[in-house]
């Protein structure tokens, strides 16, 4: 029987020296990158964007957009309807499609803007 064992004692690892050192190095390191990449994530990916977020809406005009849209959406549903007939589109923007053939059933669409 060894002396160890004779003792009754198990040696256990110790981390002394360089093992030591490497693994306060790499934590470290680790915890600094870390610390920097989630400083830079805070400021960009939240602040930042909320901020450009907020102007961006503060900016834009609802009202002009809801009659803008209320104006042309007419237009919109006839081109629509005149695509799922025939499978053309007619241009973009303020281009009225030709008229369907008489009879033609025109579907009920919902619509974005309730009409009084």
């Amino acid at each position: 029987m060894s002396e160890v064992a004779a003792a009754g004692k198990i040696p256990r690892p110790v981390l002394r020296g360089r093992h030591e050192k490497h693994l306060f190095k790499g934590l470290g390191l680790a915890l600094t990158a870390g610390t920097v990449a989630g400083s830079l994530w805070a400021y960009y990916g939240i602040y930042k964007t909320h901020i450009w977020w907020m102007n961006w809406w503060s900016n834009f005009d609802h009202e002009a957009r809801h009659h803008r849209i209320a104006e042309n959406e007419d237009v919109f549903y006839k081109k629509w309807e005149y695509w799922w007939r025939t499978g053309t589109w007619v241009g973009n923007g303020f281009v009225v499609p030709p008229e369907l053939p008489e009879g033609t059933a025109y579907a009920n669409h919902p619509r974005l803007i309730r009409k009084e």
